[in-house]
């Protein structure tokens, strides 16, 4: 049998009931941490531009955005959600596929979740079988003898590319699509798939309608193969299908079926204490750490040693946007202009979601230590990538090695998981601006949910009308 429909027999039969209780906890963070990024983009420009473009491209209808008191069709608020879930590179990561799976999966469920009136219970399942459709693919293109991702290696976007197809999945499985339809949904998805690496660099703002679009083609996928539209045949592994168009036909096959004694795909996700990329949170970790371990010397620095995986060396060049980000989400892709931040900010060298908006900064102090940041490679990183996310600083004065340190996990990953305490504080501390009473509720209506009768929980993630 073809893989697409191996992975579709797997998605119609995974259910609550065959999860443990941890499953499901790591399953409800997930939702949690998601929507809180979600609300935290709510406020922003960007989600203005983008809410008048799908209100231009698709109208305006009764899907929910989160945080905003407007409504759009399925497709829109799709779209909407998912741009916002990933607005400042805050949401969750499926490491070994390097890809952003929650932010377009749960945005395709909730507008699915809308559109037939679905249940609490019928959403977590949803988000459970697109990551894990989407997981399987990922991690069938991830291993070390290829030097991580094949995906991103051939110069392709894994969150858009693998985010499509797990998009589909969530919405297939709100449609109580049957096995044959479902596959089909994959299917197609498989050919709506796109996405550039390129959009990384931290030179654009495409990134985040990445996430957005490929919510929207997934949702797309899943209604068309409802109404009986179909796929190319074996489309995975087919000549000209996916694992040769995206790979080079470098995966592993018998990565794509689940093993009992396997975790699920919502159990691997590493979550994020800063909102940047994550190859530069070990190395703001550590900037923070050093502000104590060189103290008055910061002024005779020289040079800064950064290391990490050189797979994303382009968070470090070219070095002249780097120092000087144009604006403050490409200051979030900047690994030395983070550093300099990390190492400058008063009181502490923790960035929060606000440095990137209104305490912004990138005067001449911070441009001038950013200067100072020079990326060198280290073979025992690149080993570990990208199950580990892995970095090392060394700080110079002249010759003289001032202060080093070195993090073989970034907090938040599976090996450094974030505390429940802090996964909260996170998600409160972005719903903050949306009024007193908004995360306290949010998270009463997330406890409750696979009790939800019904997808008017959905409609209480909005902003009320003004």
């Amino acid at each position: 049998m073809a893989y697409h429909h191996d992975l579709a027999r797997m998605a119609v039969a995974c259910g609550l009931d065959a999860i443990g209780s941890d499953t499901r906890k790591a399953l409800d963070i997930t939702v949690l941490d998601t929507l809180g990024c979600m609300a935290a983009s709510s406020p922003e420009a960007f989600a203005d531009a983008s809410l008048r473009a799908q209100q231009v491209n698709t109208g305006d209808g009764v899907c929910s955005v989160v945080g905003r008191a407007e409504r759009l069709t399925p497709a829109g608020a799709a779209f909407m959600n998912a741009t916002l879930g990933h607005g400042y590179d805050f949401d969750d990561v499926h490491l070994p596929s390097v890809a952003h799976f929650s932010t377009i999966v749960i945005p395709a469920a909730m507008a699915a979740c809308e559109l037939f009136d679905a249940d609490g219970r019928t959403f977590l399942e949803a988000v459970m079988a697109g990551d894990e459709v989407g997981g399987r693919i990922g991690w069938a293109a991830c291993s070390t003898e290829w030097n991580g991702t094949a995906v991103r290696n051939r110069g392709f976007f894994p969150t858009a590319i693998l985010g499509t197809i797990a998009a589909a999945a969530a919405a297939a499985k709100v449609a109580r699509l049957d096995e044959e339809r479902f596959a089909q949904a994959i299917a197609i998805a498989c050919s709506y798939a796109g996405g550039l690496a390129s959009v990384s660099r931290g030179d654009n703002s495409t990134k985040r309608t990445q996430a957005g679009w490929a919510a929207q083609a997934g949702l797309a996928a899943a209604l068309l193969a409802k109404e009986g539209f179909t796929g190319p045949d074996s489309v995975l592994e087919t000549g000209q299908g996916f694992f040769e168009a995206f790979t080079g036909n470098t995966y592993r096959p018998e990565a794509l079926r689940r093993q009992a004694d396997t975790p699920w795909v919502c159990e691997e996700m590493s979550f994020k204490w800063y909102p940047l990329e994550y190859i530069i949170h070990p190395l703001v970790e550590m900037a923070d750490r050093a502000r104590a371990g060189i103290g008055q010397r910061l002024g005779a620095v020289t040079r800064i040693e950064a290391s990490a995986t050189g797979r994303f060396v382009t968070l470090f060049t070219p070095k002249a946007t780097k120092i000087a980000p144009a604006d403050p989400f490409m200051a979030l892709m900047s690994a030395p202009y983070c550093i300099a931040r990390a190492l400058l900010k008063p009181g502490t060298g923790h960035l929060f979601l606000p440095d990137f908006r209104e305490n912004y900064v990138c005067d001449d102090a911070t441009r001038a230590l950013a200067s100072k940041v020079e990326f060198t490679t280290d073979p025992s990183f690149e080993a570990v990538f990208p199950q580990h996310v892995a970095g090392a600083l060394k700080f110079f004065a002249g010759d003289e090695l001032l202060w080093q340190d070195r993090v073989d996990d970034a907090y938040g990953s599976l090996h450094r998981p974030m505390s429940l305490a802090h996964l909260i504080e996170k998600f409160e501390t972005n719903c903050a601006h949306l009024g007193p009473d908004y995360a306290a509720a949010a998270l009463e209506t997330l406890r409750d949910l696979h009790r939800q009768p019904d997808a008017r929980w959905v409609g209480r993630l909005r902003r009320a009308p003004q």
